[in-house]
């Protein structure tokens, strides 16, 4: 299918992936169910498996991961020859399992973790479990290449985290001209927000210094690192219980609320999920306004990692025995339902 052919044909399967997508308005009825059972039969077509409602609530995590990336990767397919973006997002969840490998092995698990199943777009080598040598090789995470130590295993995380931004970035440099000025602000943004929110991470729940900090952020040192580094590092230095430094940043939607006369912490969780819902509306927006550029699978790969996340919270949820309220107050009051 040649690429004009393909884009029409995955902007159309895509709006009719994206109309069935629990997102937006329809996200509330993932929070109105009320046992698991019933969650599993909104979501899929299959039988409920007669297990424990603990490892339901696994099994449905799962099985939704798994069905994001399938469907991407039925978009992907339209393409003879797919645009390194698209590869790259998809490489998220490769990265992902490289992590979940990491973990098992240090644990000194025998079987193998879930991994979610990427087909030939996989990056690396998930059949050649348990040897993680093997797993890495050829690839830009060969250095990965022995079961670490708890404090090197922290290391390892961020590294491939930022190897994945890495990819991302140059991933996106690479596209002709319009597909490139499609994507780049949802790119660009996801990068400079993932840096903010990791920055304040660090220094709120690991009372890590700027010093510190600086060479674990995504990008840094890269030829745009002032743009997708600059403001999580205009940040390290400002004190955490005091509101009146952060009270003119540009990026002060992200914070929690600040009431005169009241004490104020800086909150990385209210944070995250202000990005994920600005990053997902920005999404919404791309995806209808540029319809045949790479910014369609930008945008619908990001709708779909948020409704991952919604059905991960509601089973959860639903696990612990959360009310409709309190999952979503946990998604932000709200803001994301």
């Amino acid at each position: 299918m040649d690429r004009t052919a393909a884009d029409a044909y995955v902007y159309a399967k895509a709006c009719g992936m994206y109309g069935r997508s629990y997102t937006g308005l329809k996200a509330k009825k993932l929070f109105e169910i009320k046992r698991l059972q019933d969650l599993w039969t909104l979501l899929f077509s299959d039988d409920v498996p007669v297990v424990p409602e603990g490892m339901l609530a696994l099994l449905l995590e799962r099985k939704s991961a798994q069905q994001v990336v399938s469907d991407y990767i039925v978009l992907l397919s339209a393409y003879d020859s797919p645009d390194p973006l698209a590869r790259a997002l998809l490489a998220r969840y490769d990265y992902a399992n490289l992590k979940s490998a990491l973990s098992s092995l240090l644990l000194g698990n025998a079987e193998a973790p879930f991994m979610v199943d990427l087909g030939k777009f996989s990056i690396f080598h998930h059949d050649k479990w348990p040897d993680i040598a093997a797993m890495t090789a050829g690839t830009s995470l060969s250095w990965c290449d022995h079961i670490p130590d708890a404090e090197e295993e922290i290391v390892w995380e961020t590294r491939i985290d930022n190897d994945y931004y890495r990819l991302l970035w140059t991933s996106l440099k690479r596209l002709n001209r319009s597909d490139r000025e499609a994507a780049d602000a949802l790119i660009a943004d996801e990068i400079i927000l993932q840096n903010i929110v990791w920055a304040m991470r660090l220094r709120v729940y690991y009372q890590k210094t700027a010093e510190d900090i600086l060479p674990l952020l995504a990008c840094n040192g890269e030829q745009d690192d002032e743009r997708l580094c600059g403001p999580a590092r205009e940040i390290l230095s400002w004190p955490l219980d005091t509101w009146e430094p952060w009270s003119s940043w540009q990026y002060k939607w992200l914070l929690n609320q600040h009431e005169e006369g009241v004490p104020w912490f800086l909150d990385p969780r209210w944070a995250q999920l202000s990005s994920d819902n600005y990053l997902y509306r920005q999404a919404i927006s791309g995806f209808h306004q540029k319809p045949f550029t790479a910014g369609v699978l930008a945008s619908f790969f990001r709708i779909k990692q948020l409704e991952e996340q919604m059905i991960r919270v509601a089973a959860e949820g639903l696990r612990l025995g959360a009310t409709e309220e309190q999952m979503k107050e946990f998604m932000g009051g709200g803001r994301n339902v």
